[in-house]
């Protein structure tokens, strides 16, 4: 993000609050990236409203911000977006399917301001998109073909809390519970990898930024490493007799 555009979205996000904070009601960005994330963090203090943060299931990357008056709660938040489905037709004859390139690239080539689009999550036989939900009829008339392969578009209709499919199970032995440790077990890389992810501005815990590499992490945090994926803490099952940490872990991407 260059700077005209920080400073473009900065003041959109102040305006939203605003607006929430004067008419009483909740208020809601389109889907904001990891860095437009971070920019509302940095002045989430100053806005005088509650601030949340939602991209259609748990571990979204790119997510919506609500706008809420203290006064009101956490169940009157109805986020303005819906996933939608991608279907291949003819999946089974296609040599290649498409990827998660070829999909996001066929839906801004529809029209689709990129601000309006979440996640796109490739399915065996598709692909889930998430979407303002504005939008929703516009991509349906508007997205035909995905590369050479001809799709249609339909309201997901499935279980959303299994959206995002299942992880990779994985037991990890951590020294301690700093943040750089975990990260280096749970993705297999180096402590020195880790600590330069962190540095460089590319770890969340639970949906922050986190650029601390000394930082406690605790069971059930979602570590997120960007161009990763993300590791959920399930449980911290014990200590061996050597003094390292048991933790059953979950890796996405």
């Amino acid at each position: 993000m260059d700077h005209k555009e920080e400073k473009w979205l900065e003041s959109h996000l102040q305006d939203l609050a605003r607006q929430a904070d004067r008419y009483g009601t909740p208020m809601y960005s389109d889907f904001l990236d990891t860095a437009g994330q971070d920019l509302l963090f940095s002045i989430q203090k100053h806005l005088g409203v509650e601030v949340a943060l939602d991209g259609g299931y748990e571990g979204a990357e790119r997510r919506m911000a609500s706008f809420c008056p203290p006064f009101l709660h956490e169940e009157d938040l109805f986020y303005p977006l819906c996933c939608l489905e991608i279907q291949l037709q003819g999946a089974k004859f296609l040599k290649k399917k498409p990827q998660h390139r070829d999909y996001l690239g066929a839906i801004l080539g529809s029209g689709l301001d990129r601000r309006k689009i979440g996640d796109v999550l490739v399915q065996p036989e598709g692909a889930l998109v998430f979407i303002c939900e504005e939008m929703e009829g516009y991509l349906k008339d508007n997205l035909r073909e995905v590369g050479s392969a001809t799709v249609e578009v339909v309201r997901f209709e499935g279980d959303m809390g299994m959206i995002g499919g299942d992880g990779k199970e994985l037991v990890i032995s951590v020294a301690s519970l700093r943040l750089d440790a975990v990260l280096s077990r749970g993705f297999g890389a180096g402590r020195s990898d880790a600590a330069d992810w962190i540095k460089a501005g590319r770890v969340q815990v639970d949906h922050r930024p986190c650029n601390k590499a000394d930082q406690a992490v605790h069971e059930g945090a979602i570590l997120s490493v960007r161009g990763k994926g993300r590791l959920k803490l399930k449980e911290i099952t014990g200590t061996s007799k050597s003094g390292r940490i048991q933790i059953k872990t979950e890796r996405f991407g």
